[in-house]
């Protein structure tokens, strides 16, 4: 009876242990269950919270890109303008310095003489220089535009160097000298001396820019000049020191004047070469606008 009985209580204990364990096991499990529910819905509440704040983002990241984008489009138009005003500064200063140079050139270095325009007897260049003498045929004292000379001793020096021999017998005369040099043509050649000789205030030589030229062996009958290696290198080169041949054959205005070379600049007298053309049958508007760079 005794052993019956420890054994019902021996099962009685063991399904006592294992509703026990049951239970136990089902709390355990309800309650990693319920630890699971809340943390799924934390999980999604963090989720949406995550998901609310990314679409913030997203619409804060769009708009700071479009004020991005329009903060470049502002600093791109200040740049261009910035460019476009820098270089309306720079266009303005230019036309300002060259309107500073152009005031202090002499505007009559260009004007077409010879029977078309006048010089008035007061005109004398703002500054004459003496050429050295050694360039000198007569050993006469001779003057030339101050600001030009450095272009004729140019040519003069490069002249000698290519074999050229080249002397100067006139170069600058006031109205009053041309108006003497006339009237003694006059009385020796008559009428004729209008064919070779210009009325004071006409003459290219008040100019102070104009010379007529020689060699040793011709002297004062230059008649032949273009007979002569001086005559052709001249042809060739004075150009490329501003030179021209003021009066060449077939002119309208005197006879042909081999001798008679006039600085215009180094610009405009080789337009003239290049072109073979004729300053005296330029438009004097065309001329003009080489005043500007003349003694460049």
């Amino acid at each position: 009876m005794n052993i019956l009985g420890n054994k019902r209580d021996v099962a009685l204990t063991a399904a006592l242990f294992a509703v026990a364990m049951l239970s136990y096991e089902g709390y355990r499990l309800y309650t990693q269950n319920t630890e699971l529910k809340n943390i799924i819905l934390n999980l999604t509440d963090t989720l949406e919270m995550t998901e609310r704040n990314l679409e913030e983002i997203t619409r804060d990241s769009a708009s700071l890109l479009e004020a991005l984008s329009a903060e470049q489009q502002k600093n791109e138009f200040l740049s261009e303008q910035a460019d476009t005003f820098s270089l309306a500064v720079q266009k303005l200063s230019g036309t300002v310095l060259n309107l500073e140079k152009i005031g202090k050139t002499d505007p009559e270095l260009l004007i077409k003489y010879s029977k078309v325009y006048f010089l008035n007897e007061h005109y004398i260049p703002e500054r004459l220089s003496l050429i050295p003498m050694e360039y000198i045929y007569n050993e006469k004292e001779e003057y030339f535009h101050a600001r030009a000379l450095p272009h004729l001793e140019n040519l003069l020096k490069s002249a000698r160097s290519a074999g050229a021999e080249l002397l100067l017998i006139s170069a600058f005369r006031s109205f009053e000298t041309q108006k003497d040099l006339k009237s003694q043509y006059k009385v020796t050649y008559g009428k004729g001396a209008n064919t070779f000789s210009a009325e004071q205030g006409y003459s290219e030589h008040q100019l102070g820019t104009t010379v007529d030229f020689t060699t040793q062996a011709l002297g004062a009958n230059f008649s032949k000049f273009d007979a002569t290696g001086a005559f052709e290198w001249l042809n060739q080169n004075a150009h490329t020191f501003g030179f021209i041949l003021s009066y060449p054959n077939d002119n309208a205005y005197y006879i042909y004047e081999p001798w008679h070379w006039r600085f215009v600049g180094i610009e405009l007298a080789t337009k003239l070469h290049d072109e073979s053309r004729r300053f005296y049958d330029m438009e004097q508007r065309e001329i003009s606008g080489y005043l500007l760079k003349i003694f460049d």
